[in-house]
């Protein structure tokens, strides 16, 4: 039972906001989280991405800021050529050469393509949305869980920019069962 672990941390510990955690047992650094969904505590932690289906903290928010910066080009860069291609004569030849525009399929096409041009703006706008979101929270030094508690006192190095920081295991050693 982890819940008397509070009193064995050190008061200089304690003073410099040091916590224990109660699940993991062990004294958490200031900004360490405990993630329900990975069940770890995490350096620096931001939140769990359900996405990436992983915990972004110190070591790999820089990771994650690139995922969400590839989205949002990727995103931006389809939305012309989607546009240029149903405004161009290839896209007229393309359909004259699979079917005939008597038999009525080009309107189903020519609506879906449409529906996927929305789908894509609003894919554009969300994700540009998240990009200016973590661009914020990292001019203001913060995590997404401080943002959320309004926790503004923070003197520490920014996420982004910050050293990934020491391996707290390794990968490559022999697991014991």
């Amino acid at each position: 039972d982890g819940k008397g672990g509070a009193r064995n941390v050190p008061i200089d510990l304690s003073s410099r906001g040091y916590r224990w955690c109660r699940t993991c047992r062990i004294v958490r650094p200031p900004r360490a989280s405990h993630c329900p969904d990975c069940d770890n505590c995490v350096l620096r932690y931001d939140h769990h991405c359900p996405f990436v289906n992983n915990c972004v903290g110190q070591r790999n928010y820089h990771f994650f800021f690139g995922f969400v910066t590839s989205v949002l080009c990727l995103a931006i860069m389809v939305l012309p050529v989607l546009f240029w291609f149903l405004n161009s004569d290839n896209f007229e030849l393309a359909v004259d050469g699979l079917m005939h525009v008597s038999s009525g399929f080009l309107q189903p096409v020519f609506y879906g393509l449409i529906a996927c041009g929305a789908l894509i703006g609003i894919a554009v706008l969300l994700s540009a949305v998240l990009w200016f979101y973590h661009v914020f929270l990292i001019a203001t030094k913060r995590t997404t869980k401080e943002f959320r508690r309004s926790i503004d006192n923070i003197a520490e190095e920014p996420t982004l920019c910050a050293a990934r920081g020491p391996r707290l295991f390794d990968p490559f050693a022999m697991v014991d069962p």
